[in-house]
């Protein structure tokens, strides 16, 4: 999860500025090919309910905190992947799903997200108080699946970042999600005929003589 630069608060507040900046690039993209977020509104989602619990699995390790608080992001990564497995017809899905599962490994393999030193010092993120925070702990020799961790620099200058390769991933996933529900056609409904057409079409077919059945001709009719 991203680390925002210190301000005299704990360095483990999560920032949002790739997610911003990308979505943005998306609805700015969906606009110029003609898309409408009407359309966006109308995607095909099945399942939402399992966006509401992940949401209080989330929700609820964040306030417990301790033990707890992996778990939570845990089962609520689960769900959410759950909800777009149900929905990996529409484009997008697969790559915030992917992105969901390499954060929750890295997670539960330490308690934690690791933050790399080095690209929080290219990024010009400051860590003070890290260590305390219970979402992200600074990454040493003893990390587990360190390049899941929070690796990638984002030099972004109003609000810096250092994001992890699933982050990534998740942004990427859903700026093509965006972009995709606002363009998508949706299939043409059927459209009655005009009243006036049906009328005439009625007409037409009483006007037209019964058809009659064709009779197979009698045993021993003659035949020329």
């Amino acid at each position: 999860m991203p680390v925002q630069r210190g301000t005299g608060r704990s360095g483990n507040t999560s920032g949002v500025s790739l997610l911003v900046l990308a979505l943005l690039a998306a609805l700015v993209v969906g606009w110029a090919r003609s898309g409408s977020l009407d359309r966006l509104g109308r995607l095909p989602l099945r399942t939402r309910r399992l966006v509401v619990l992940a949401f209080l699995a989330q929700l609820v390790g964040t306030v417990v905190g301790g033990p707890l608080h992996p778990v939570g992001l845990a089962a609520s990564a689960g769900l959410v992947v759950a909800f777009l497995l149900r929905n990996r017809s529409v484009r997008g899905t697969g790559l915030i799903a992917l992105g969901l599962l390499a954060n929750a490994l890295v997670v539960g393999a330490n308690g934690a997200m690791p933050v790399s030193l080095h690209a929080a010092a290219q990024a010009g993120v400051a860590l003070e108080d890290l260590a305390a925070g219970a979402r992200h702990e600074v990454a040493d020799r003893g990390t587990r699946l360190p390049w899941l961790g929070d690796v990638v620099p984002v030099a972004f200058p109003p609000r810096p970042e250092v994001v992890s390769p699933g982050d990534v991933l998740v942004v990427a996933g859903a700026a093509q999600l965006v972009v995709v529900g606002m363009t998508r056609h949706s299939r043409p409904r059927p459209t009655a005929p005009p009243p006036g057409r049906r009328q005439a079409e009625g007409r037409q077919r009483r006007a037209l003589p019964p058809l009659r059945a064709a009779t197979a001709p009698r045993p021993g009719a003659h035949r020329s």
